[in-house]
């Protein structure tokens, strides 16, 4: 069944405001794990077990600038982990806290990290059953992950929410017009730059700090800093050859997933009923709902609508299993 929330709480920007600045959800009893990865960089993940070694693993992926400490990661981590489930959230290159060691970082199109991580994971733990659960950015690299492995997939399931299926559209609505996406922008960009000038005081890169405070939108970052840092021409062709949404028609295993037209980090032409995608793959449009809010105010407390929602798919499949 589709997001439904009181009128009240319906405005997009309360939807995604709200939960990731006044959320209070509890982090989980995190035990954090480094994986070395090939190129000499490092990728750290915080698990939260259960006393069953066999239970299967969900894998958290965050979005743009957070990490396994985000109020969502936290809330799905506490929801799944009671039913039993181990969680596996992932901080991506630089996000755990600690500055990676190479100038690359994470980006949208960064599937060759996920790979490698599950490649890892699953060498050291054969027998389990996996599954992932991807937010935003996170969930346009899962998204496109599955889309590359097609029928070699190792996961049983996946699922995304609030994806930015097309890149260049989700740029062009951030940069534009409009206090909250200049508020939006704002939040973002400065965590990214600040992240920058870090690696640059480090000695890890070398750029014009001064030039990089002046960056004032998502396409000139793009453009300048994460296109030629991770293999891409320019902007246009990082939005273009990383954007999850050409590739949702090769996907070979159940794939949820869930969506706010009124998502306001995008416009409501980047997901429709009408998108191409496997037969595996099914869409949950709802009307409200925000960037990654769905949340349902209640007398009886407040509820966030995906973590229910990500719950009872992951159940079904595995109880299929």
């Amino acid at each position: 069944m589709p997001f439904k929330t009181a009128w009240l709480f319906r405005n997009p920007h309360f939807q995604t405001i709200w939960p990731a600045l006044f959320r209070r959800a509890q982090k989980p009893a995190y035990k954090r794990q480094r994986l070395e990865l090939s190129d000499g960089d490092f990728i750290d993940i915080d698990w939260c077990e259960t006393d069953n070694v066999d239970a299967p693993v969900a894998l958290l992926l965050h979005g743009l600038e957070g990490s396994s400490d985000s109020p969502y990661i936290h809330g799905v981590v506490n929801v799944l982990n009671k039913q039993g489930w181990r969680c596996a959230a992932i901080n991506f290159r630089g996000c755990s806290g600690e500055s990676n060691r190479l100038p690359r970082s994470y980006h949208s199109g960064a599937t060759d990290d996920l790979d490698e991580i599950i490649t890892l994971l699953r060498e050291r733990q054969p027998e389990s059953a996996y599954y992932a659960v991807g937010f935003s950015l996170g969930g346009n690299i899962l998204l496109k992950w599955c889309a590359e492995t097609g029928r070699k997939n190792p996961l049983n399931a996946a699922i995304a929410v609030s994806v930015p299926y097309k890149l260049a559209v989700a740029g062009q609505t951030l940069d534009g017009k409009g206090l909250f996406r200049r508020l939006y922008r704002w939040r973002l960009l400065s965590s990214l730059k600040k992240k920058l000038i870090q690696k640059i005081e480090l000695g890890t890169m070398d750029h014009d700090i001064a030039a990089i405070k002046r960056i004032q939108s998502f396409y000139e970052f793009d453009d300048r800093f994460t296109a030629p840092l991770h293999g891409y021409k320019n902007a246009d062709d990082y939005y273009s050859r990383a954007s999850s949404h050409p590739h949702l028609g090769k996907i070979q295993i159940p794939t949820l997933l869930l969506h706010a037209r009124d998502d306001p980090f995008m416009n409501d032409s980047v997901m429709t009923e009408q998108t191409k995608r496997s037969p595996r793959v099914k869409l949950e449009l709802s009307t409200h709902g925000g960037h990654v809010g769905f949340y349902q105010p209640s007398w009886n407390g407040s509820s966030y609508w995906f973590e229910t929602r990500i719950s009872d798919f992951l159940k079904k499949i595995e109880g299929e299993r």
